[in-house]
């Protein structure tokens, strides 16, 4: 995609004007990620109304749009001084340093934000982004240290494991849409209520990888409804865990330091970034 570097910045200008026509204002700052987030939010909320492969090219065509616009924030925010330019990855436009391995999708992103809701979120998505090109997470001990972060904004630092089934019960009694622990080399977060839960878990020293905790006795990779008190949400299955298979997870979290011994003891798939 040689030319997408030359078009990239009036398609980014296009979802300025467009979101600047429903009241949303992008400067290309990092913090208007939120801005983006709260438009494509929108979009998935309404999902009912992009039937068949017209409405599937109307939300692609907003994704593209908004999945620019980040880009360009990012390059703009740093990336570009890093070497980052857009490149052709399977026919869609990404960010990435020639010859390197390094690359992140912000137009994939906000595709799958438009379809999956907050598990997929743009701001989530930025933070990770710039966090693990500018190394800013510290090395700590021998356990992880988390800070912890709820969906209303509540947040505590340096929290230990005993802590963490208080944040659990959180989620669990309806009374915060998502919990985030932010560890030194990517973040654990959860969505869900009762006894079914989503949990997406994020790795990023020496290169970006997620993943989505699975079900092991579950097969089916359709996509299903999970109704919890702040919207409707659309996981996979496989990927609604139970409370008892959440609270397993974030121990592993908490006990595992490194990545793979972490993985080792957790049913999980990766994730597309």
């Amino acid at each position: 995609m040689k030319n997408f570097n030359d078009t990239a910045d009036s398609i980014a200008e296009d979802a300025v004007r467009y979101a600047r026509k429903n009241g949303i204002e992008l400067d290309y700052s990092r913090e208007s990620a939120q801005n983006v987030d709260a438009f494509l939010g929108v979009c998935h909320d309404s999902l009912d109304k992009y039937d068949g492969d017209e409405g599937a090219e109307i939300l692609w065509n907003i994704a593209v749009l908004f999945g620019t616009y980040i880009g360009e924030m990012l390059l703009r925010s740093g990336l570009a001084e890093k070497g980052f330019v857009w490149v052709e990855d399977d026919g869609v436009p990404i960010l990435s340093i020639p010859d390197n391995q390094t690359a992140v999708s912000p137009i994939t992103k906000a595709h799958k934000r438009i379809l999956n809701g907050v598990e997929d979120s743009i701001k989530s998505f930025v933070d990770v982004v710039f966090s693990a090109i500018n190394g800013e997470w510290p090395k700590t001990g021998v356990l992880r240290v988390p800070d912890v972060e709820t969906a209303s904004g509540k947040k505590n630092g340096r929290i230990v494991f005993k802590e963490s089934d208080y944040y659990i019960s959180l989620v669990a009694e309806g009374k915060e849409d998502f919990v985030i622990f932010n560890s030194h080399d990517g973040f654990f977060q959860f969505y869900g209520v009762g006894n079914q839960f989503v949990c997406e878990v994020w790795f990023n020293l020496g290169g970006c990888r997620a993943y989505a905790l699975i079900n092991p006795d579950c097969t089916n990779t359709e996509r299903v409804n999970l109704v919890t008190p702040f919207g409707q949400y659309t996981p996979k299955e496989l990927e609604i865990i139970s409370l008892e298979q959440l609270k397993t997870a974030v121990h592993e979290y908490f006990s595992n330091l490194e990545e793979s011994d972490f993985l080792a003891k957790v049913p999980h798939e990766k994730l597309e970034m």
